[in-house]
């Protein structure tokens, strides 16, 4: 059930005695389950409390179907789909907890990695499979390539990403794209821990539809038609080396001084938007309670509900909802001097989002407007791409260098005032429908280590 750890790691380093405990050398640990539950699709892993733990470690797994046909992973984002919830647990303190984080990972991957990253790396590792071209006359389709195999009838299969029976590739996800992206800038000095427990907290899907798709049929699949291979989920953790004495001068000066990691965390808060009708515009107002928090990013994502399937993308999408008009404020104060409506707008928010990065996704795939959804000309297989990757992105940070002291201290709730006009009766014709809308907050936090406590603050 393992992968080849060659195609995580390269350490260029010569076999010598006892290297793995050398100073300054990564050590790679396999840990398996520590303890599962089938009934509520969850496992729990103890993280090894050696060296510093890296960015590079992650979670390795598989599926399971009994079900006849190729099911294969949805082409936006693979394998992540799969995880519903994240918490990562220090001395029974909660650092991180993540509810839905293949949407924010999905958005991640397509504006931060490019095109040919994310099929020849990212895709082996994580299942993910969109390429796009376009013709002549500005339309867009997949490209039909070694990745993606298209039959006459439109029918998109990933010729690597096929479930059929115990037919199935190990896929490898980062932890820094579950919940604790913290460890891409710096690594957590686990060995501080002593003997108090990190435990890794993973939740997974029970309906598989919300990341399994069925290319070639139109019947709707059971919840259970794909599982994930519980017994063998694997957590491979990497740690940076230190030497004995450097740890017994750090672990001693914990009684003096407590260890402070700052980290900036993620987390969800669910909101509703309800079903509208096309034509008609509507106005939802949403308070996020969020007082006392120095805040860096907001990130809004249109999820359809669950259950419903398809082709090519399963339920990892985030609906383009129509023409938008939007309006913040913040600590009392209009964030915009008048509501923004402009597409183009919307689309540099979620580049200041992104530090000045661009989504990498064709223009009817980001957007939902009318413009952009009028006089679509393409095989009717592609329809559920449109609009199907749409996020909207705030950023708060003030242009201070660091963690503590870059984001905004909310003294008030801030208020979303969104609305939207659906308007897609020829598109895909779920614009007008009840969407989950998700928003992804991030936020300071520190951690402190002591020795005799551990606490997480805001």
């Amino acid at each position: 059930m393992t992968t080849d750890l060659k195609d995580y790691f390269k350490l260029g380093l010569d076999s010598t005695e006892n290297a793995g405990e050398q100073p300054g050398l990564i050590n790679t640990i396999r840990t398996p389950v520590d303890t599962q539950s089938r009934q509520l699709s969850r496992v729990t892993f103890k993280v090894p409390k050696i060296g510093m733990l890296t960015g590079d470690s992650h979670i390795n797994l598989r599926f399971n179907t009994n079900a006849a046909g190729k099911h294969n992973l949805n082409l936006w984002n693979g394998a992540i789909g799969a995880i519903s919830r994240v918490r990562i647990m220090i001395g029974n303190k909660v650092l991180t907890d993540l509810e839905e984080p293949a949407l924010i990972e999905t958005e991640k991957l397509y504006s931060n990695d490019t095109a040919t990253h994310l099929v020849d790396f990212e895709r082996n590792f994580l299942g993910n499979d969109v390429r796009f071209i376009t013709d002549k006359d500005g339309n867009f389709q997949i490209s039909n390539d070694s990745n993606v195999i298209l039959s006459k009838q439109d029918n998109a299969t990933s010729a690597k990403m096929i479930i059929e029976g115990n037919k199935c590739k190990t896929y490898g996800i980062p932890l820094r794209k579950l919940g604790a992206a913290f460890l891409e800038s710096q690594s957590l000095p686990v060995f501080l821990l002593g003997s108090r427990e990190m435990i890794l907290e993973l939740t997974f899907n029970t309906n598989c539809a919300e990341y399994v798709t069925l290319p070639g049929s139109n019947a709707s699949m059971a919840s259970n038609a794909v599982e994930v291979d519980l017994q063998n989920v694997e957590l491979v953790t990497t740690h940076v080396m230190l030497d004995e004495q450097t740890e017994s001068e750090q672990i001693a000066n914990l009684r003096n001084s407590p260890a402070q990691y700052p980290l900036t965390d993620t987390y969800t808060i669910r909101g509703v938007l309800p079903a509208g009708t096309n034509g008609d515009s509507a106005t939802n107002l949403y308070r996020l309670n969020i007082q006392n928090r120095e805040v860096h990013r907001v990130l809004l994502a249109f999820k359809r509900l669950k259950g419903q399937t398809r082709e090519f993308t399963a339920n990892q999408v985030s609906d383009g909802c129509g023409d938008e008009e939007l309006q913040v404020k913040v600590n009392g104060l209009n964030m915009f001097d008048r509501p923004v409506s402009n597409a183009a707008t919307i689309y540099q928010l979620l580049n200041y989002y992104n530090g000045g990065v661009s989504m990498k996704v064709p223009y009817q795939v980001f957007n939902g407007t009318k413009y952009s959804q009028a006089d679509l000309d393409f095989s009717n297989g592609y329809i559920e791409f449109n609009h199907s990757q749409h996020y909207i992105g705030l950023d708060f940070k003030n242009g201070n260098a660091g963690i503590q002291g870059s984001g905004t201290v909310m003294t008030s709730a801030l208020e979303i005032d969104y609305s939207n006009t659906p308007n897609d009766d020829s598109g895909a014709g779920t614009q007008d429908a009840q969407h989950t809308l998700l928003f992804y907050v991030s936020v300071s936090k520190m951690l402190t280590i002591a020795s005799n406590s551990i606490t997480v603050t805001f």
